[in-house]
């Protein structure tokens, strides 16, 4: 165990965490801190103060500790002809991932590449729809534009003919607008109702 620079010093060693772990085991418990501080306190004489908490951690470092010291003298026990087997079994499955990684990951790249041509495509067909709508926009704008000049035309025009008419004058003379309780404005307004198209 390795000591610690902080707080309170450790009430157990780690040779005795290490028993109660073997204890708890052969007891049937499995080791965590409550199992491993009865058995420390039970059988080893260790002062029954301890932090579980703290001690789960410990009892977990060790049984990780423990698995892999076991799986190192396994891995040393084996002949080296099976250690070369395995590498090269390791390096054949390795190939055999990245290929079939890389497959995978060049048809995603296809298949998003595809996308973003659809994408683009389509983009660029809703540009030019939108840019014929406004031009037909556009046109309509001038064609209204062009009537209501040629309708200002015919009014202007209809008008000059009535004033330039002969009878206009002899027509303006009779009318009396007093007759019919109408003002200047009110005038106009009947001459103007009069010579629309």
């Amino acid at each position: 165990m390795t000591e610690k620079k902080t707080g309170r010093p450790q009430k157990y060693t780690e040779a005795q965490v290490i028993e109660g772990i073997e204890i708890a085991e052969r007891n049937g418990d499995i080791p965590s801190g409550d199992s491993v501080k009865k058995a420390m306190c039970e059988e080893l004489g260790v002062a029954g103060g301890i932090n579980a908490q703290s001690l789960d951690k410990e009892v977990h470092r060790l049984l990780e500790e423990r698995v892999r010291q076991r799986r190192s003298r396994l891995i040393a026990a084996l002949p080296s002809a099976t250690l070369e087997a395995v590498k090269e079994v390791g390096a054949l499955v390795e190939a055999a991932m990245l290929n079939h990684m890389g497959e995978e990951h060049n048809k995603l790249r296809a298949i998003n590449g595809k996308k973003l041509t659809e994408i683009n495509v389509d983009l660029a067909n809703q540009r030019e729809q939108i840019r014929r709508l406004l031009s037909r926009i556009d046109a309509k704008d001038a064609e209204i534009a062009d009537l209501e000049g040629e309708r200002d035309d015919a009014l202007l025009s209809q008008e000059g003919a009535v004033f330039a008419s002969p009878n206009f004058s002899q027509e303006m003379r009779e009318f009396s607008p007093d007759r019919f309780g109408m003002t200047d404005q009110g005038v106009i307004l009947h001459c103007r109702q009069h010579t629309t198209v």
